[in-house]
């Protein structure tokens, strides 16, 4: 009996689990939407203003309570998603295991740091793989160059390469004592 008992125990716990996961994703998607209407709103009544050129005053007013009725909304689910999860706690004597509303300002910060590093060490990876290719492109096209050029080139090149350099001896001192 006591072993059924417990049984039956545990799977309402964990249909009151179950429940209370719904509920608290559902919250979150009724505090993803309550932001974003925020926003919209906010952007709407400036629009609004603008168009219709309506009193300062008047627009303010309404603006200020229209932000305020979406502020207590989603003070309102934070608050019901908050006293389920105590409530889970009370009374299953066991901690509600379940992610946040609203992350803090750290983690998100940590979230970002992590993700930058793997961008960061993804890019590093991909630079290196390139510099390498490059690297071997480079090898390979100097190495087919100095199998196309014969020891005949090499010397014509070298005198070419003399050639023009006496060529600028020869002038820089014209010109030198020309000035």
């Amino acid at each position: 009996m006591d072993r059924l008992q417990e049984k039956h125990y545990e799977e309402l716990f964990n249909g009151l689990l179950g429940r209370g996961k719904a509920l608290h994703a559902s919250n979150k998607k009724r505090i993803r939407i309550g932001l974003i209407f925020l926003a919209v709103f906010t952007v709407g009544m400036i629009v609004i203003r603008r168009i219709t050129e309506s009193d300062r005053a008047s627009f303010l007013i309404i603006w200020v309570i229209g932000m305020f009725a979406i502020s207590i909304y989603l003070i309102g689910v934070e608050y019901i998603d908050t006293t389920l999860a105590k409530t889970l706690e009370e009374f299953t004597e066991r901690d509600a295991e379940w992610d946040v509303l609203i992350p803090d300002s750290e983690s998100v910060m940590d979230m970002m740091q992590t993700r930058i590093d793997d961008r960061r060490d993804v890019v590093k990876g991909r630079l290196s793989e390139r510099r390498e290719e490059l690297h071997d492109r480079v090898q390979s096209m100097r190495e087919a160059t100095l199998e196309q050029v014969t020891p005949e080139k090499a010397a014509e090149l070298a005198g070419n390469v003399q050639n023009a350099e006496g060529a600028e001896n020869v002038s820089a001192p014209e010109s030198e004592g020309e000035a």
